[in-house]
């Protein structure tokens, strides 16, 4: 098992956190590097809803492909009603804006971040288009943080 994430303080939180299994977790960035292990099974949660323009997209997926056994399957979570479609301005990712905490009340500053939510017809094309054959879809969710969530398991093609 790996777990890993593009941010450093992510990891080192997670690593503190879990010292008897500090090894296992890894900063790495899907989109532009690559490991050298392939695995049975790869669960990717809130990842592909944070990289908005297609080639980031398309590379994400590539890596899945990748570093899936041949058997392999992957199991795929991305934030979404499987109807409605939007994306922000990946310019304004990391502007900081005013928000009042929701328990405390206190007003906090907090950076945005780049998010893409799809369809499941264009989950779907994208899926297709990079070489993955769906076995199961729906929605799901990751409480508290994701109350609703489109999944996907899939293997290669």
């Amino acid at each position: 098992m790996v777990a890993t994430d593009v941010s450093p303080e992510a990891i080192a939180f997670c690593q503190k956190r879990m010292p008897d299994y500090a090894e296992r977790f890894q900063v790495l960035d899907c989109v532009t590097q690559r490991l050298n292990d392939s695995f049975d099974f790869i669960y990717a949660v809130a990842v592909v809803h944070m990289l908005v323009p297609d080639e980031d997209r398309n590379a994400f997926y590539t890596f899945i492909q990748k570093h899936l056994k041949r058997d392999g399957l992957a199991l795929i979570c991305t934030m979404g009603d499987g109807n409605t479609e939007r994306k922000t301005d990946i310019r304004t990712a990391f502007d900081l804006h005013h928000r009042i905490h929701e328990q405390t009340g206190k007003s906090v500053q907090i950076a945005s971040t780049s998010c893409r939510m799809v369809n499941f017809q264009t989950f779907e094309k994208e899926l297709e288009q990079n070489g993955f054959l769906r076995i199961k879809q729906g929605i799901t969710a990751v409480e508290p943080d994701f109350p609703q969530m489109m999944f996907a398991v899939v293997r290669k093609k």
